[in-house]
């Protein structure tokens, strides 16, 4: 086998390893996950997984670093110095957004440790929300700097963008359920499910704004 050919075996057994992992982590939390089922259920032997990750610990240090870490970049990539601060503050709520829909069981991930207070987050983990939160208070101060906003509190405003992400996504299994609802609950699902993170930009940035006088 080529080193080519070896390269694309090991990265393949590392993406099912994750892939098992993140499911496993979001429905029974750090404390019911086996390395045992983790390793049955990707289709590789726990020595495989001890190898190429580490133990039960690096494979959760690893399912929300990989997540975190990259939305991090991708939202210091994405805002540009031209932007303004409005556009800058859709930017990192659109980021968010994008990727609790790419990555669909990390909501229930960070519902269980939000339950438990953090008691199994990586130190690594806690840096990537510290970076990700500096950005976000680093827009609102430039906001309130140029007139544009008014004064707010990051630690405030921040659970206001992730809290209704992550409410919506999980929500999913149960709205599958809604052809037994009543028609007023199904209404409302209508109006959550489209574009919910517009909706969320839409809502905070009157939240944030600065009025003009005679608005």
């Amino acid at each position: 086998m080529g080193t080519k050919a070896i390269k694309e075996k090991k990265s393949e057994s590392i993406r099912r390893i994750l892939g098992a992992a993140t499911e496993i982590f979001a429905e029974v939390g750090f404390a019911g996950a086996r390395v045992d089922e983790i390793a049955r259920r990707s289709g590789v032997n726990k020595a495989t997984i001890y190898y190429h990750i580490g133990d039960k610990k690096a494979l959760y240090t690893r399912v929300i670093h990989d997540v975190f870490a990259d939305m991090g970049k991708r939202i210091a990539s994405n805002i540009g110095q031209s932007q303004s601060p409005e556009e800058k503050l859709k930017t990192y709520i659109h980021n968010i957004a994008f990727t609790l829909d790419q990555h669909p069981h990390i909501p229930q991930i960070m519902l269980r440790e939000f339950a438990l207070g953090g008691h199994h987050f990586p130190d690594v983990v806690t840096e990537d929300f510290v970076r990700i939160f500096g950005m976000l208070t680093e827009i609102l101060e430039e906001g309130s700097r140029k007139g544009v906003f008014v004064d707010v509190n990051p630690f405030i405003l921040h659970p206001m963008v992730i809290g209704p992400l992550i409410f919506h996504k999980n929500l999913e299994a149960i709205r599958s359920k809604l052809s037994q609802a009543p028609e007023m609950l199904k209404k409302l699902d209508a109006l959550i499910s489209n574009g919910v993170a517009e909706k969320i930009e839409n809502f905070l940035l009157r939240a944030v704004k600065k009025q003009k006088n005679g608005d």
